[in-house]
């Protein structure tokens, strides 16, 4: 057991200082690289990795299954790619196995919508465990969105919002924000309140994959600080849309709102798996800690120094390193990489 002085770690979890255990391990699975679009922010570059096959993919999920109840813990699962429809009929028997899991909680569908027809939303209904498919959406119109996405693709995913919420099923819509998009987000939402979806968040742009390309087109940190700012007012008008505000840096708007930002989940409960089962901390963050097929998830969760970094607030370097808010949000790593070399360097858009 490791003891940060803030927080105590153990493996599926993180207790705060009042011993409350966070009892959900967060595993998200990329079952495919390839996809059908080349948006311009992807975090992949333009050679997708080698795939499992389905018994190989059952096999990782049973190392999931074997790890959570090792760990008496609880598991949620997002399943993504690329594009995991491009993979259909692997993912359906895949949905099928966790449906039947004691272990696993939930799961949700991580996908930029342009393969859901009305025949796979009403399919999609029918799984039990299926807790909401999240598309991806970049402004409040064509001209804002198909830039990002491509051709086409606003229309491709309204249309697959509308078949899923035809269907009854709970709809979350992610957005990258960086300076193509930021003063168009208070409109997105207003666009997808409207529509019914259920749940909005947003990601920002991280310069790796294609995106590495864009690094001018990274918020400064004043207009990361206004945006969120934003957000956060009308998370608070909202009524019907539920906007999440678990990022790092959110904490800096509302320090005192326990329902604003949170620490990275990396190292801490989550880890993600690639589709040719190695693991990374986050997908953001593509160090390679092992492989779960050849290595285990016992041995990369307890033996990776890499994970042990991360959980490790003395490790981080910067402004990070003596912020008072630093139990609540360590920034984001990923981003930390991206810009600096090394993961533990303080968060390049942080405003304080």
């Amino acid at each position: 057991m490791y003891n940060s002085g803030e927080q105590i770690w153990h493996a599926g979890g993180v207790m705060d200082s009042g011993s409350v255990a966070i009892d959900e391990f967060y595993f998200q699975w990329h079952i495919t690289e390839r996809c059908n679009k080349h948006c311009c922010h992807c975090y992949q570059n333009a050679r997708p990795m080698a795939e499992l096959p389905l018994v190989d993919l059952q096999l990782v999920l049973r190392r999931m299954d074997e790890a959570l109840v090792k760990w008496d813990r609880k598991g949620s699962l997002s399943f993504t790619g690329g594009e995991p429809l491009v993979r259909q009929s692997e993912l359906f028997t895949l949905m099928n196995q966790v449906d039947h899991l004691d272990s696993f909680l939930f799961y949700d569908i991580l996908t930029n919508g342009s393969l859901i027809s009305d025949d796979i939303a009403r399919a999609l209904k029918n799984q039990r465990k299926l807790g909401r498919v999240q598309v991806s959406l970049e402004g409040s119109r064509p001209a804002i969105n198909d830039a990002i996405r491509g051709d086409g693709s606003y229309v491709e995913t309204l249309g697959a919002i509308r078949s899923m919420k035809k269907q009854g099923l709970t709809v979350g819509v992610m957005t990258t924000v960086s300076r193509m998009n930021y003063r168009d987000i208070a409109a997105l939402v207003e666009t997808l309140d409207n529509e019914g979806v259920d749940v909005f968040s947003m990601e920002r742009l991280i310069p790796e994959g294609s995106g590495e390309l864009l690094r001018d087109q990274l918020l400064r940190p004043e207009e990361l600080r206004e945006l969120y700012e934003d957000i956060y007012e009308m998370a608070l008008q909202k009524k019907n849309i539920r906007i999440l505000m678990y990022r790092p840096l959110f904490t800096l708007v509302a320090p005192d709102d326990s329902n604003v930002g949170a620490l990275c989940s990396a190292g801490n409960n989550a880890l993600t798996v690639m589709p040719d089962g190695t693991v990374y901390p986050c997908r953001r963050l593509p160090i390679p800690i092992g492989n779960i097929l050849t290595d285990g998830l016992f041995a990369i969760w307890y033996d990776s120094e890499v994970l042990w970094r991360i959980r490790n607030p003395e490790s981080i370097q910067g402004k990070c390193h003596d912020c008072e808010l630093l139990p609540n949000c360590r920034g984001c790593r990923a981003m930390a990489y991206f810009c600096s070399g090394d993961y533990m360097a303080e968060d390049p858009q942080c405003w304080r």
